[in-house]
């Protein structure tokens, strides 16, 4: 038998217990570091931008509330751009351009979204968000930017090289080495048989680069982050995916409207799949952050050179390559080619971060809502919406009785 008394075994535990400790102490340090960088980008009251801008009608004090509560509650910190009204801009203020074939509304959009731009401008502000009164987003909105900033620091490199190599094809790449701060925490969704004319061909799982600096968490070699809309198309060329994403509906939910067919992304990709690419085909300017360059480029383009079509049709088609200077005596492959020199380097994230949020009385300065629409509540592509929880946030409830507008067991359309 032993005779080794107890006591010869405190030293050894003490020193096993303060180990564990400074262990604990120094993970604790790093996660609280982590923090602060964190907030000191993406999570700040800017979301990471110099600043945003919020366009918005005076008269329209029922959406000037709803927005003010929703930034509010998400430590948001915003400035207003007066919404216009198109019958009183005076003829000689209009660019050169079939401007009458614009909509009264368009034309108060139009010009409405130039004056974000210019402000862009003028104040020589880096970047920019700028969003429509109407706009919502999800509680989780900054861990979701923070994902989403990794994409748009890497994707403009992708994609020049891509260029380079004169590829038509297109590859997916998974993101990211780490896991999402918004991953699911279940067991991997089997994946969908995606159709072999749509398969992306795939690379090496790639870790994306860190900021080089806090002030320009998302890169600054892009002109457009198209992060809200009502539509896009997956482009034939690079694209950056987040797997297991537990801020995305299921796939029956990714549609614009009850009626209305599925997005392209919910029949290519795995559930809960979300896809950074370059614009392509996109309506709707719910949200986008601009750059310095892109601001003046657009400021250019809709506001001295041309003006024939809504704001976002017309930012569409800058993004997709398919407006061009030169007239109609030039032949169609001059035109072309000259188009694409021209086009912006346009980002955006399907389904989108922004959505349309349709209250109980929907009605809108610009036009109708469009076949498929319902008329209820809601908003589409957002799990955890801001203003959907706004009587939530109000009384201080927890995150446990937020409400999923869009449950993996709901069964609405």
């Amino acid at each position: 038998m032993s005779s080794r008394k107890p006591h010869h075994y405190i030293p050894a535990l003490s020193l096993l217990l303060i180990t564990f400790f400074f262990f604990f102490l120094y993970k604790a340090y790093r996660s609280h570091i982590h923090t602060l960088c964190f907030y000191n980008t993406v999570g700040n009251a800017t979301l990471g931008f110099q600043e945003i801008l919020v366009i918005s009608a005076p008269w329209r004090t029922d959406r000037r509330d709803a927005i003010a509560l929703s930034t509010a509650y998400s430590g948001l910190r915003f400035s207003w751009i007066d919404g216009v009204v198109g019958k009183y801009i005076p003829e000689k203020a209009f660019p050169p351009g079939n401007h009458r074939g614009v909509s009264e509304g368009g034309r108060g959009s139009w010009r409405a979204h130039l004056d974000a731009l210019r402000k862009v401008v003028q104040q020589n502000l880096t970047t920019a968000l700028v969003l429509e009164d109407d706009a919502d987003w999800d509680i989780r909105i900054k861990t979701q930017l923070l994902d989403f900033s990794a994409a748009a620091r890497e994707l403009p490199g992708l994609l020049a090289d891509k260029e380079e190599e004169s590829s038509t094809e297109h590859t997916t790449i998974p993101y990211p080495s780490r896991p999402s701060l918004n991953q699911k925490k279940f067991k991997a969704t089997p994946d969908l048989e995606i159709p072999a004319a749509a398969a992306p061909s795939s690379i090496p799982h790639t870790s994306l680069s860190q900021p080089k600096t806090r002030s320009h968490p998302y890169g600054t070699t892009w002109d457009i982050l198209w992060l809200g809309h009502c539509g896009t198309h997956l482009p034939p060329s690079t694209r950056i995916t987040f797997a297991a994403d537990a801020t995305v509906p299921a796939p029956r939910h990714l549609k614009l409207m009850a009626h209305a067919p599925l997005d392209d992304i919910a029949a290519i990709y795995p559930p809960y799949t979300r896809v950074v690419h370059r614009a392509n085909n996109t309506a709707c300017t719910i949200a986008y952050a601009v750059t310095q360059a892109g601001a003046r480029k657009m400021l250019y383009e809709f506001g001295v050179r041309a003006f024939e079509k809504g704001f976002d049709f017309a930012l569409s088609d800058f993004c997709d390559g398919s407006t061009a200077k030169k007239g109609r005596e030039a032949n169609s492959e001059e035109r072309e080619k000259e188009a694409k020199e021209r086009r912006l380097l346009c980002l955006t994230i399907s389904p989108p971060l922004f959505a349309h949020h349709f209250p109980e009385k929907m009605t809108s300065d610009i036009q109708g809502h469009g076949a498929g629409f319902e008329g209820k509540k809601e908003t589409r592509y957002v799990r955890w919406s801001v203003r959907m929880n706004l009587e939530r946030l109000m009384m201080a409830e927890e995150e446990e009785r937020v409400e999923d507008q869009w449950p993996d067991t709901n069964e609405k359309g």
